[in-house]
């Protein structure tokens, strides 16, 4: 149960937000780019912790944990599997060609970047409705993981759908006024915070479960088979694979990543976030791997969404509450510095690529209609979260699948200046509809060739932006020009001569 002391390290937690939200809005001037791209001016530690903290959701800590309880320490290179890797190198394989465009075009979000390569509406269009249909249930994630760990920590006295108000209404609070100059700040402190607290919080249950050593025992006298890979379907080779390949390249997809990588101050922020962002990452996995191992022996018996709850029950049922309470506020840290990005990038994008199709707007309105869409979208992804459709790891596979389908044409974009507006567009359409025909069992599931579904899509997708565009007619050479002649001038000007 919360005590005193617990009330005052969340009223502190709290109030340091909210400070941090009220001067964030005394300096963010009432501009588009300032208050949705921060000016643009996003150092080396600011875009590291923006990237790490957006990118550590209810899924990172909840929902793989959830996953561990239930599958065993596979589930740790399952998740890490290649992105450890891959993930990093995207940030500067898509980042830093797209930053380049940004700094000299003024594109501000995928939509306009690749509408812009391609000088096409349509795809335009066909990057935002995806992007928005993706962003939704992945927001909706973070909202399920964190009011379930509220609401077990504080032992139902604040139920679900009050812890949900709470962290939504929190991350209203921060957000709405400095936009992402307050996100970001809120992620530097968050990810701090987070950092540091999971790393104790772990010694501390290993300590109340009575020392790594004797929980190690516990789970090879009492659950061998957390120790074998075969434990779960999931785990299968095949499997693996595929989900690994997809929680590796979705992530430079997610608008609020993508976003921050355009509002960076300069190439050399992106290069040294992406040096360090592997060792973050890899810590916290293996933190929530071995607390969802920890709990198979621990609390026995979960089964399904239940296993979710993993990590809120360990801290409930086996910590002083002291350490509930600023294991309640690791958790607050993960979802709600997820949550105020993806709904500033969903935001954004509407204001920015939806709103100025039906009427013109200025810069001072697309700051107002961003405010208050950030409150309409809040109330949708809540109720959403109180029905909670599936379980936290199955709704962020589906959007993870969706992100990675998208890639292959930003990487044509990119890099391929045959590239055209049709194939564009058959890439992005064809392969979302098969991954919806295999997701709702339309299509029987040996159409997969045993991969999860988002593999054969990622190909699709590759394959049908070579046919295409290959079938039609070529870009234009001033549309190319606008595009790869500045690669080329930026890449002559630093090769050596």
């Amino acid at each position: 149960m919360i005590n005193t002391f617990g009330i005052g390290v969340l009223l502190l937690y709290v109030c340091i937000l909210i400070v941090i939200g009220v001067y964030g809005a005394r300096v963010t001037l009432k501009t588009r780019e300032d208050y949705f791209l921060a000016g643009r001016g996003l150092g080396s530690i600011a875009i590291f912790m923006a990237l790490f903290a957006s990118n550590i959701t209810a899924f990172t800590i909840i929902g793989h944990a959830g996953f561990a309880y239930q599958t065993g320490y596979g589930a740790y290179g399952y998740v890490i599997g290649w992105s450890i890797f891959i993930t990093p190198f995207t940030y500067y394989l898509i980042g830093y060609r797209s930053w380049l465009l940004g700094k000299r075009y003024g594109y501000a979000t995928q939509p306009q970047v690749f509408g812009g390569i391609f000088n096409s509406r349509l795809v335009s269009l066909f990057f935002l409705i995806l992007l928005l249909y993706y962003t939704l249930p992945y927001l909706v994630v973070s909202i399920i993981g964190g009011s379930l760990a509220f609401s077990t920590v504080t032992d139902g006295v604040v139920p679900y759908w009050l812890s949900a108000v709470f962290i939504i209404g929190i991350s209203l609070i921060y957000t709405l006024p400095a936009g992402l100059r307050g996100t970001v700040w809120t992620d530097i402190f968050q990810g701090t915070v987070f950092l540091i607290v999971a790393g104790l919080l772990l010694f501390a249950v290993a300590e109340a479960l009575g020392g790594f050593s004797a929980i190690t025992g516990q789970i090879i006298s009492e659950n061998p088979e957390m120790l074998q890979r075969g434990l779960s379907e999931e785990l299968a080779p095949i499997n693996w694979f595929s989900f690994s390949f997809t929680n590796s390249i979705a992530v430079i997809v997610f608008p609020q990543m993508f976003i921050r990588i355009l509002a960076s101050r300069s190439s050399q922020n992106l290069k040294r976030a992406s040096l360090y962002y592997p060792l973050a990452m890899a810590a916290i996995f293996g933190v929530s791997t071995l607390l969802g191992v920890w709990g198979s022996v621990a609390v026995p018996g979960l089964e399904g969404q239940d296993a979710d709850n993993i990590v809120p029950m360990l801290i409930h049922g086996f910590l002083s509450p002291a350490w509930m309470i600023l294991g309640l506020v690791v958790i607050l840290t993960i979802v709600k510095s997820s949550i105020d990005s993806q709904l500033l990038s969903f935001t954004h994008m509407v204001t920015d690529d939806l709103l100025p199709r039906f009427r013109r707007i200025s810069t001072s309105q697309a700051v107002f209609w961003g405010r208050v869409l950030l409150i309409i979208f809040a109330a949708v992804a809540y109720y959403i979260a109180l029905v909670r459709p599936a379980a936290i790891l199955s709704i962020a596979a589906f959007a993870f699948s969706g992100f990675s389908i998208m890639l292959p044409v930003m990487i044509g974009a990119l890099y391929w200046p045959r590239a055209n507006k049709y194939g564009a567009c058959a890439a992005l359409a064809l392969p979302a509809v098969m991954l919806h025909l295999w997701y709702l069992d339309i299509l029987p599931q040996w159409t997969t060739f045993g991969f999860m579904p988002v593999f054969p899509s990622f190909i699709l997708a590759a394959v049908t932006l070579v046919v295409v565009s290959y079938l039609t007619p070529a870009p234009p050479a001033e549309q190319r020009e606008k595009t790869f002649g500045l690669f080329e001038r930026v890449f002559d000007r630093k090769s050596p001569s």
